[in-house]
């Protein structure tokens, strides 16, 4: 006889099957009324993108096709002046160098310190420091240091009694001499990265291929590469985006010279704005940039698909190859094998820390070298010890005299950088946290649709957004104002920010929100009181983050303020170190001295905040 299976269609009060009907019902008023919460929350975060990044890069393509500064449209005529031109060729040219020599000495150096840094090493937060501290120095202070070094009448080449001009003004050595320095400033941001992708392969791999017998360049080989592959492809690629439209390392240390050897699309598009006064032709280069290096990005993916495609045909037809297998060895020499590998990652941490440090202890030497320069010769060392410079310095009215206001003390510009980075960070935070939340807990094409716009607005160069940002702010009465300089610079964060939260948000459990939303629980507290507190070390990495990047800032800082009481540390010191007066009367102990103020906040910022990055790095804060 049949059972009778007709009562399981009707729910009955209090019995699961009837919890389960009331929590749709529950599920779908609720449903509703977050998805406006979530709108509420994403609003804040798609105005600042809409007015300080999308319409700019409109603004940008479409001044490119006007005259200078009047406005009146003249077609396609920029963009015929640009390919008539004899140096456009160079520029383009340099642009790749640029890029491409960027990237690789920079992955290399970088990859060397994670593998050195992955694992178990004495000294390693210590070493992890100093290799890290490059990457916290403001462009004018790190390239400040390299001119003093490279300084052919106090520098090294003096030092080592080698009469030579200056590297900056020799059209054979300039490219490689800045090349080195990107290297030095940049190999950390690859050393984090990859941290990340070597944590996130599973050391029973590894044991494995050991017990097989893999030697050291077989498991690097098969298992190391195949691991990083997908950040090391990634890294690379945001890399050189960045580095093909860099802007600090070439105007600073050359300012596209000697006689235009160093100019790249983006010094040449400043030179053109703020040189020439034609953001016609600045805004044409910069639009050509973007084109230039999408097309080549383009070419090497479609490259790299090709050879993909080949290679999967090709192999199975190829006859195997397989490297010797080095001979098991006894038990008791496994000790003996991973202490002589500890010892090598020691030896290669603390190389590249020297590297790392090598223009801070020159700077600090020289600051404690009474010598005052000129006819007087040189040493690596001080010849004789003295804190003069530092007293001399510390007392300057360059640095505390509030009475002169058309030039202000540096320690007000070093206040501005404190109320800057503050107030970037606060916003990006907030903003970024509840807007990843939202496009996380969203369903539909909306979130998909402000995801793609994120990841395409990270990949647009800030150069690209200078020029119609200072329209915008002028129109908003913003323009030279520390407000304009925090909004114009948070929005330049927001995207990553943003995607950084929401894969955050999509690795995390649903199960505590739906109960806490059927608790009556809504999606603010759900966020504040569960989902924050889950959040910290994703809120700590990207704190972390913001604070370093806003308070080293240049390139918004140099061109949307141009006062000298409002702006922030960096510019000001670099435009005050630059004066003529500063370089006829101050030694050069001295200089190093004011170089090192920066540094001693630098080490201060990275020491706070070393724990919220190596959260970053080593897998804590991303998940998915």
């Amino acid at each position: 006889m049949a059972a009778d299976t007709s009562g399981l269609t009707r729910p009955v009060a209090g019995s699961p099957l009837g919890l389960s009907a009331a929590r749709r019902r529950t599920h779908g008023r609720l449903g509703r009324r977050a998805a406006v919460v979530y709108g509420i929350f994403l609003l804040p975060l798609l105005v600042m993108l809409v007015v300080f990044v999308a319409i700019p890069i409109v603004l940008s393509v479409m001044t490119s096709f006007q005259a200078g500064t009047s406005g009146k449209w003249i077609g396609g005529e920029n963009y015929v002046r640009f390919f008539t031109d004899p140096t456009s060729v160079q520029l383009v040219l340099n642009s790749f160098i640029r890029g491409i020599g960027g990237v690789i000495p920079s992955y290399l150096l970088g990859l060397g310190a994670a593998l050195a840094l992955n694992k178990a090493l004495r000294g390693r937060t210590a070493l992890r420091l100093l290799i890290l501290l490059p990457f916290v120095i403001s462009a004018p202070v790190g390239l400040g240091m390299w001119k003093l070094l490279l300084d052919p009448q106090s520098g090294v080449p003096a030092a080592l009694g080698l009469h030579t001009q200056s590297v900056f003004t020799d059209p054979d050595a300039v490219w490689w001499v800045l090349l080195a320095i990107n290297a030095w400033a940049s190999f950390q941001f690859y050393t984090m990265l990859l941290l990340a992708g070597l944590t996130a392969i599973p050391e029973e791999r590894f044991e494995a291929a050991r017990v097989d017998g893999a030697g050291v360049w077989q498991r690097f080989r098969h298992i190391t590469l195949p691991g990083i592959a997908a950040i090391t492809l990634a890294a690379c690629g945001l890399h050189f985006i960045n580095s093909f439209n860099e802007f600090n390392l070439i105007y600073i240390l050359t300012a596209g010279g000697p006689l235009g050897a160093t100019q790249t699309l983006a010094t040449g598009a400043y030179k053109a704005a703020f040189s020439d006064y034609d953001s016609g032709y600045a805004t044409t280069l910069t639009t050509i940039s973007i084109v230039v290096m999408v097309i080549a990005i383009a070419i090497v993916v479609g490259v790299g698909m090709l050879v993909a495609r080949v290679w999967r045909r090709v192999k199975p037809s190829l006859p195997e190859f397989h490297l010797p297998r080095r001979a098991r060895r006894p038990r008791t020499n496994v000790r003996r094998r991973k202490g002589g590998g500890t010892a090598a990652r020691t030896v290669a941490a603390i190389v590249l820390a020297l590297i790392s440090v090598s223009p801070i202890l020159f700077t600090l030497s020289r600051s404690f070298d009474s010598t005052p320069g000129g006819a007087e010769a040189v040493s690596l060392l001080p010849r004789t010890w003295s804190l003069s410079n530092y007293t001399s310095v510390l007392g300057s009215p360059a640095l505390w005299d509030t009475n002169n206001i058309a030039v202000p003390p540096l320690a007000y510009n070093f206040w501005n950088s404190i109320v800057v980075t503050f107030s970037v960070t606060v916003i990006v935070i907030v903003l970024s946290l509840f807007g990843g939340y939202a496009l996380s807990r969203m369903t539909g094409w909306v979130p998909k649709a402000v995801v793609g716009a994120l990841v395409l607005f990270q990949l647009v160069p800030v150069i690209v957004l200078v020029f119609p940002l200072y329209d915008i702010l002028s129109w908003l009465h913003l323009l030279g104002s520390q407000p304009g300089q925090i909004l114009a610079t948070t929005a330049i964060f927001l995207s990553m920010a943003t995607l950084f939260f929401r894969v955050f948000f999509d690795g995390t459990p649903r199960e505590i929100e739906e109960s806490a939303a059927i608790d009556g629980a809504g999606p603010v507290r759900i966020l504040l009181q569960i989902v924050r507190p889950l959040a910290r070390p994703v809120i700590g990495a990207m704190t972390a983050y913001t604070l370093i990047n806003t308070w080293n800032e240049y390139l918004f800082a140099t061109t949307l303020v141009s006062q000298s009481n409002i702006r922030t540390f960096p510019p000001a010191l670099q435009q005050y170190m630059s004066s003529y007066n500063f370089t006829a009367t101050t030694t050069p102990g001295e200089q190093a001295v004011y170089l090192l103020i920066p540094v001693a906040a630098a080490v201060i910022l990275l020491a706070l905040t070393q724990r919220q990055l190596a959260a970053a790095y080593e897998g804590g804060a991303v998940k998915g």
